[in-house]
């Protein structure tokens, strides 16, 4: 993985736990908090966390998932070109981490998403690049860091059956 990619990673990941459930939202927006998936995922933050998905936590992730893959879509039609790669090219799937900012804001949801990640990808028929992204999500959640070696699963089935197994 190239020394851009995992910077990018990094900040994606340090902001997501600075702004945790709050990004997106705008100082001053009466209301405007309670109607983002961030102000749901502040919301649930608060309650205790569960081993099932929060309804509307999974709704989000399953939303937020939708738009990443959609971003990457949209992306590669336009020939994109990421740390010197074009778009759809690349086997490495942290190479369409940052192509869509809406990874970050899946990110943001924190810890009380990661049943809801699980979820996704188990409700899922494929193995795919879009359950790889959602396990990368949840692995960098739980504080894995990308490249660092830690990472214990090779697809988002797998990394779905770990967290299970450990929560």
């Amino acid at each position: 993985m190239s020394k851009i990619i995992q910077a990018v990673l990094l900040c994606t990941l340090a902001l997501a736990t600075a702004i945790g459930g709050g990004c997106g939202t705008k100082a001053g927006q009466p209301g405007a908090a309670a109607s983002t998936p961030e102000a749901a995922a502040t919301k649930a933050a608060a309650q205790p966390a569960t081993p099932a998905a929060s309804p509307t936590l999974r709704q989000t992730v399953h939303a937020d998932i939708g738009r990443i893959m959609a971003d990457i879509k949209a992306a590669e039609q336009r020939g994109d070109v990421v740390d010197g790669v074009r778009v759809g090219v690349s086997s490495n799937p942290y190479d369409y981490v940052g192509v869509s900012p809406v990874f970050v804001k899946l990110l943001a949801l924190g810890k009380p998403a990661l049943p809801a990640i699980a979820a996704e990808i188990e409700a899922s028929h494929h193995n795919g690049l879009r359950e790889y992204l959602l396990a990368a999500a949840g692995a960098q959640i739980e504080g894995d860091t990308p490249g660092s070696g830690a990472q214990t699963w090779s697809t988002g089935k797998e990394w779905a059956r770990q967290y299970r197994e450990d929560h």
